[in-house]
């Protein structure tokens, strides 16, 4: 699939005509009526300086976001589900900025010796830092329209009869991959799932759930990935059953040992939207 890239609005910008200015008879005098129009053009005037030299600082103090979106698309995820994260997916790609990035998972089916489907792109840096420039503005819409539009494949419904697994565990080690990469931004973790594993190693559909002891030891063994402090937030998961309580206590453990913070209130079924910083207050990453 074609691969979204910024576009960029055409360059040059064309003054008011000379024609237009009255008594305009030496270039002296059409160069002194032109220059209130210039400083406007370029974000001069009164209060200018320290517009912009606030925007300058904002831009400054902004810490890099890293969005992972995981999406699971096995059949125990019914068509409801991919399309509320298709549309929380558009909601928070739209509240980035400049120097941002997305990255895009689908979650294996039973090993990591698949071939892993992913993507993985930053907002285009602003050209103009610290100014408000529709050159600019433009180009970060356009890009973030063209991820949307791609990032669709990610939840679609269609094609799901041949997924052989939820491979969640081997998928998380992918996902550590993103984060490590990118150490100097905030990373957030959205897991689209019902959080229940089914491979050959661990199934939760049709098995026991895993007790803490099964994390202990692939943690001494070194066998879980780092998260390196990154932020979950889990869409889709039940907390009203046994099982799911049981489900959920492992995935408590589970990213506890591998540095991520999980908070309560971010293992959810159905929100509404999707926190730009979900574990913001509570200990979190701010």
């Amino acid at each position: 699939m074609r691969q979204p890239h910024p576009q960029r609005v055409r360059r040059g910008w064309r003054g008011p005509a000379t024609a237009a200015v009255p008594n305009a008879t030496t270039p002296l005098l059409r160069l002194l009526l032109l220059v209130p129009f210039l400083v406007a053009a370029c974000g001069g005037g009164k209060g200018s300086g320290a517009g912009a030299a606030a925007g300058q600082k904002a831009a400054a103090a902004h810490t890099p976001q890293l969005v992972v979106f995981v999406f699971d698309r096995s059949g125990s995820i019914p068509d409801y589900k991919l399309e509320l994260a298709r549309q929380l997916t558009d909601q928070r790609i739209g509240q980035l900025t400049f120097g941002d990035r997305i990255a895009a998972l689908e979650v294996l089916q039973l090993s990591l010796s698949e071939p892993p489907r992913r993507w993985s792109q930053p907002v285009p840096d602003a050209e103009f830092p610290g100014r408000n420039m529709a050159r600019d503005s433009l180009s970060r819409v356009r890009f973030l329209k063209d991820a949307s539009d791609y990032l669709r494949a990610f939840s679609d419904t269609a094609g799901r009869r041949s997924i052989a697994g939820t491979d969640l565990l081997s998928t998380l080690h992918d996902a550590a991959s993103e984060v490590r990469a990118w150490p100097d931004d905030q990373a957030t973790l959205y897991l689209f799932s019902d959080m229940m594993q089914a491979n050959r190693q661990v199934n939760m559909e049709s098995g026991p759930v895993p007790g803490p002891g099964w994390v202990a030891r692939e943690a001494a063994a070194g066998k879980l990935p780092d998260l390196g402090g990154a932020c979950v937030m889990v869409v889709g998961a039940r907390t009203d059953t046994d099982l799911s309580q049981r489900v959920k206590a492992f995935w408590d453990a589970y990213f506890k040992a591998t540095n991520a913070v999980l908070l309560d209130r971010n293992y959810t079924l159905r929100p509404v939207r999707l926190p730009e910083h979900p574990c913001q207050g509570a200990g979190g990453p701010a």
